[in-house]
């Protein structure tokens, strides 16, 4: 029996530094690439990444169309096609499993959207 848990962000903890400031604890910060129809978007550093864990990365599609997703290591990611990236229906949210050497990922869309183009990428473990 495999023991499951709700998604959970990756979570920076508090730094206690003697004698300086402190660095009070919090989430480590989405990556939102502004996708397109017209040519993949690759992303920034998809932060958080840990080779013991936070292998799985929640993927929030705001926009009004599919979006195709191709993950990789940031600099070295072939560009997602909607042929052959990982579909993401229009306004889903959804967690996948990824190697724990991913901390990139690339996006086009299969049409223009009539709404927001944003497409949310979260680090994280549980699910």
């Amino acid at each position: 029996m495999q023991d499951t848990q709700s998604f959970a962000p990756v979570y920076r903890r508090t730094v206690v530094n003697a004698g300086s400031a402190n660095t009070a604890g919090t989430l480590q910060t989405s990556v939102t690439v502004t996708a397109s129809s017209s040519s993949a978007t690759a992303s920034g550093v998809i932060a958080g990444a840990n080779p013991n864990g936070n292998n799985q990365i929640q993927i929030a599609n705001k926009t009004t169309a599919w979006a195709h997703v191709n993950f990789g290591v940031l600099g070295a990611i072939t560009a997602a096609t909607v042929a052959a990236g990982y579909p993401v229906a229009p306004g889903a949210v959804v967690v996948v499993t990824v190697d724990p050497e991913v901390d990139g990922a690339s996006v086009i869309l299969d049409a223009a959207s009539t709404g927001s183009s944003n497409v949310i990428f979260t680090r994280g473990a549980g699910v």
